[in-house]
């Protein structure tokens, strides 16, 4: 019986919230509003709500759903003064990645690998100066460096992902080409217990149609 105690206690210490039993609740709004976001609002509207709501709600992004990946630099090369991550990936022979932060107008951060990509003062190692990303580089020499990267033909097949859209950037007109969009974020509700709200909004002939809400709350307990 002593074991069985030892045992169960580091179990419950990995669980640090529990969820609601009468939780999730799903909300469908199709006219109207939800939090300033407007059905009837165009892409670049609902954009602009977007923003205004993460002020007052505390989330920075808006992830937009099934982007495509791209396979070549020309493909991102009006787009990318609107992300602050650019991943990099392939999976010829084995999983490789490279994750490139920006940070104003600079780039901040490139971690380099496999599944678990390490810090790296440039990208690629192998390839001349002029022609490797560097850390602190201008993100103005980006897209040019990424282009002759390309050329080499060990890294011509790296597919390019944009990660979320930040919201402290203006709209990317590209975004007009998804018809969904989702972004979620969490509020204290009282001592000992949080909610979630994930958000997906839908949009049909250029205009918001839909807005699907579900909220969640958690017991949180401090481990």
């Amino acid at each position: 019986m002593k074991k069985i105690i030892i045992l169960i206690i580091p179990i419950l210490l990995l669980f640090s919230c529990k969820k609601e039993s009468n939780s999730p609740r799903v909300e469908t709004i199709s006219r109207g509003d939800k939090w300033g976001i407007k059905i009837g609002s165009s892409y670049s509207d609902v954009y602009t709500q977007l923003q205004q709501l993460s002020k007052e709600k505390n989330f920075n992004d808006v992830d937009i759903v099934k982007q495509q990946s791209y396979s070549n630099p020309e493909e991102i090369k009006n787009r990318v003064a609107f992300y602050n991550i650019i991943s990099l990936e392939t999976n010829i022979n084995k999983l490789e990645r490279v994750i490139i932060q920006f940070d104003g107008d600079k780039i901040s951060s490139i971690d380099a690998g496999s599944a678990l990509p390490k810090e790296s003062s440039k990208w690629p190692l192998d390839v001349p100066d002029e022609i490797a990303i560097y850390k602190n580089d201008p993100v103005s020499v980006f897209y040019n460096k990424l282009k002759a990267i390309y050329e080499i033909p060990a890294y011509k097949n790296y597919k390019i992902i944009l990660a979320s859209k930040p919201l402290g950037k203006p709209f990317d007109p590209a975004m007009a080409n998804y018809e969904e969009w989702a972004f979620s974020f969490f509020m204290d509700v009282k001592p000992g217990k949080t909610g979630r709200s994930s958000v997906r909004l839908y949009f049909k002939n250029g205009k918001l149609s839909k807005i699907k809400h579900e909220y969640e709350e958690f017991d949180v307990y401090n481990s």
